[in-house]
């Protein structure tokens, strides 16, 4: 048996094998990424180190000529933009910040190399169903892992969780995202009779995101199952209506008998929301929205006065100065300085000015246009591309040192997806 797999191995082309190796790595790492940061980092190494060595010898020995791959070069740039920062700065006081952008830029960069090598192969390499299967299956089987432990530790403790981040925003963002990948993988390219699964899916990440308290991943994670579940239930076949229609009331049924847990606290944020805007406009505001409407000004305001970039110390310091003199010295604003300033867009300016924040728009804009110019009806990739976009107006993914290669990796994953046939789409 083992000889007749490995003579079944040793018949794969090289190209094939290579699809593989990126494909479950890369798997791999997106999977682990809220459980264990060691091995998600150990494999996302690894496979960096290979597509360097494809990119030295495809570009040097066999091509001879470096290709122009818009998503790949416009993430090099990115990474690189925050290594000259690091470089062309001294942070004394905010050595913390430095550090972020310094491993940021180098995980992109090295990102960007992967990223290069999948859209060079994108019609070249083709994935093998049982490859993708295992991929996914890891990815459930981790989904699974996550969500259990976790909603378990909140109901115990009634502490919001963090999945393996520093904050609970931090860990309900790339949570979304990941929900959203293993649902579009299970609906289409594993499971014919997908629904089920999918449903449980869903409302395992409504557990989750609930248990983070996190309102932006929340209403926007809301907003996607609504419309996926509407637009598939309006295709379904007239029985699969009628079963479709038993399996969301008994799931609806079940989360309101078991999820009281959540109701008080996950809704009482939600409300708190205008309640925190209108303190504002109020003078109250040592808030989380309140915090973030008085570092957005400051962010402004030091960008206005340094518009070619800054270090942090000088940033944080004319930003506090801005705080303390027109946002009543807002607590909860001048305690964040130390980190970011709760906006990729604006976090840019103020550190990297005209230049960073250029880099920075044009990756959201590629990122935007790439599902409806850049691939044939590439509609998938807006389950990237929206979360990322919509958490970056009030958060920052692109300042720590994880979320950036995370995202890159996710949008790999999808490109990597269409090397391989998707399961019959007929009415189900």
């Amino acid at each position: 048996m083992i000889r007749n797999s490995l003579s079944a191995i040793n018949k794969i082309s090289m190209d094939d094998k290579l699809a593989a190796i990126f494909f479950l790595f890369i798997s791999i790492s997106i999977s682990f990424f809220m459980y264990s940061g060691e091995v998600t980092r150990n494999f996302f190494y690894i496979i960096t180190y290979i597509a360097i060595i494809y990119f030295i010898f495809i570009t040097l020995k066999k091509e001879k000529k470096i290709h122009f791959y818009l998503f790949s070069w416009i993430i090099f740039a990115l990474g690189l933009s925050k290594l000259l920062w690091v470089m062309l700065t001294t942070n004394e006081q905010y050595p913390l910040i430095a550090y972020h952008y310094q491993i940021s830029g180098k995980r992109l960069i090295l990102a960007a190399f992967v990223l290069y090598v999948i859209e060079h192969n994108l019609h070249k390499w083709k994935l093998s169903i049982l490859t993708l299967r295992i991929g996914v299956t890891i990815m459930t089987l981790l989904f699974i892992v996550i969500s259990v432990s976790h909603i378990v530790f909140y109901l115990k403790t009634g502490e919001r969780i963090k999945i393996n981040s520093d904050a609970p925003t931090s860990g309900a963002y790339t949570f979304t995202i990941f929900s959203l990948l293993l649902m579009y993988s299970l609906k289409y390219y594993v499971l014919k009779h997908y629904r089920l699964a999918c449903l449980i899916v869903m409302t395992m990440t409504f557990a989750v995101l609930a248990a983070t308290e996190t309102r932006s991943a929340i209403m926007l994670f809301v907003l996607f199952s609504a419309g996926s579940v509407i637009l598939d239930f309006a295709k379904s076949s007239h029985t699969s209506k009628i079963i479709y229609g038993f399996a969301i009331g008994g799931l609806i049924l079940a989360g309101a008998i078991s999820g009281h847990p959540y109701y008080n606290r996950v809704l009482d944020r939600i409300d708190n929301l205008q309640t925190e805007i209108t303190s504002y406009n109020q003078g109250d505001r040592n808030t989380s929205v309140g915090a973030r409407f008085s570092m957005w000004r400051a962010g402004i305001d030091v960008f206005k006065q340094h518009p070619l970039g800054q270090s942090a110390d000088s940033r944080n310091a004319l930003a506090s100065t801005f705080i303390n003199q027109h946002e009543g010295g807002n607590p909860e604003a001048i305690r964040n300085l130390q980190f970011h300033l709760h906006n990729d867009i604006l976090d840019t300016l103020s550190l990297q000015g005209i230049f960073g924040g250029i880099i920075m728009l044009l990756f959201f804009a590629v990122l935007l246009l790439y599902p409806f110019k850049l691939v044939p009806k590439g509609y998938e990739f807006l389950l990237l591309s929206v979360p990322v976009i919509y958490f970056s107006q009030g958060d920052t993914q692109f300042y720590n040192r994880e979320s950036p290669y995370f995202v890159v990796l996710v949008f790999g994953y999808l490109l990597m997806l269409r090397m391989c046939h998707r399961i019959s789409s007929e009415k189900k």
